[in-house]
């Protein structure tokens, strides 16, 4: 590892306007924390552990589900567009992360349960994760109920979702949203392969990724809040990532 790598990341997240927590491997070994333990409200980085959970449980991906308009919300997403009502368990898995949909996400979230999800977190010894209501819930947000994780969780969610196999990592690979972490570099012809999950609400930004190159990796957490200007934290993402990329090239 460059003997820069660790001063360049810490000028660019210590002194910042809001609130950062960030953990980064290199080839499966931790190099860097920075409150990494801390929770944040978890936006979409929930979706996570939906997909974890339904994975581990191993239901028939098949399985069709019948949407229910109910849970028809805005935000991310096209199936709130869409007019078919009937689709497979695994179409709604894959626009939950590949388009971050939120009415899918919420139609899975239906058919399993949120303390079965919970009860799966407790199970594999997270602390810091918590499905405590629907995405878009308005109310439910109002009434002091949101979803939570940090940054080693997330990034541990990753990892464990990246290890079901080719199927769903090519939905982290076909990621709709890649303007944090990767922009500078997502497809520029560098060879760097791009997994990675978004998450996004009022003064929330989080990207959690894994990049690869050649025979080695660099996965990133990061995971903010409180910043008044978006294009700040959005731009302290990408040049975070571009040093992420450049020490993964030099490896």
């Amino acid at each position: 590892m460059s003997r820069d790598f660790k001063r360049e990341i810490t000028s660019l997240i210590t002194e910042q306007p809001g609130r950062i927590g960030l953990l980064i491997k290199i080839d499966g070994t931790v190099v860097m924390g920075y409150h990494e333990n801390d929770q944040f409200r978890s936006a979409s980085l929930i979706k996570l552990a939906v997909l974890n959970h339904v994975l581990d449980q191993r239901l028939d991906l098949h399985e069709p589900i019948q949407i229910d308009p109910a849970f028809a919300v805005g935000g991310a997403g096209v199936l709130q567009l869409l007019d078919q009502r009937i689709w497979s368990l695994q179409d709604l898995l894959a626009l939950m992360i590949s388009d971050s949909d939120n009415f899918a996400s919420n139609c899975v979230i239906h058919r399993v349960g949120l303390d079965a999800v919970n009860q799966s977190l407790e199970k594999w010894q997270f602390t810091k994760t918590h499905l405590n209501r629907y995405l878009m819930d308005k109310a439910a947000a109002e009434a002091g109920k949101d979803n939570f994780t940090s940054p080693a969780e997330s990034l541990r969610l990753l990892e464990k979702a990246l290890g079901h196999g080719l199927k769903i990592a090519n939905w982290f690979t076909n990621q709709q949203f890649r303007y944090k972490l990767p922009a500078s570099f997502d497809e520029s012809g560098n060879g760097i392969t791009v997994y990675n999950k978004t998450g996004e609400g009022y003064q929330i930004d989080h990207d959690v990724a894994k990049f690869v190159y050649d025979n080695h990796s660099i996965e990133v957490a990061m995971l903010t809040f409180g910043f008044q200007n978006r294009l700040t934290v959005i731009h302290l993402f990408n040049r975070v990532g571009v040093v992420c990329a450049k020490q993964l090239v030099d490896l």
